[in-house]
């Protein structure tokens, strides 16, 4: 097998894989609140769980870890505060400051959404070997530092790519 038809089957596998992940998750999210929440939102529900872990789930910081304007976090937050996953709480010391929280139905809901993750990678790591999670794992770090330095490149902030 030439080089040119090596790159061509695994750049075929990567857009492949990335769609079918893609269109996998979207309709498991969909499914676990009954076509009413998207990926993107159930996205703007899980980085505000992780924010609010460190006390930092205020509107400025959940817009900078999702790398979106504070007026797209806000339209977003306001379809999810409708749809009763998202409220907002004033700081008490700081009444220009609102938090995002969670409510019990986002929290239901995401850990289902962990649950299914969880299910998804344990069947793939269960059908490797050591070896080939090994190689796996080195590839995909690779792949993750390729991907922060080309999003500085296109003047993305360098930040951690667990809260993408």
């Amino acid at each position: 097998m030439s080089n040119k038809d090596k790159h061509d089957k695994i750049r075929d596998f990567f857009i492949d894989c990335f769609y079918s992940i893609l269109g996998t998750v979207d309709r498991v999210a969909e499914s676990f609140s009954e076509g009413e929440v998207t990926l993107k939102e159930l996205r703007l529900i899980e980085i505000v769980l992780r924010t609010k872990i460190e006390g930092n789930n205020n509107f400025s910081n959940v817009a900078k870890a999702l790398d979106i304007t504070l007026g797209t976090l806000t339209a977003a937050f306001s379809r999810l505060e409708r749809k009763q996953y998202l409220y907002k709480v004033r700081d008490s010391k700081d009444k220009r400051v609102y938090y995002i929280e969670p409510t019990s139905n986002a929290i239901k809901m995401y850990e289902r959404y962990q649950a299914f993750h969880n299910r998804m990678f344990l069947g793939i790591f269960n059908s490797m070997t050591e070896t080939q999670l090994e190689h796996l794992a080195k590839g995909l770090g690779c792949m993750t530092e390729y991907f922060m330095s080309l999003r500085e490149e296109m003047g993305y902030p360098k930040t951690n790519p667990r809260l993408w």
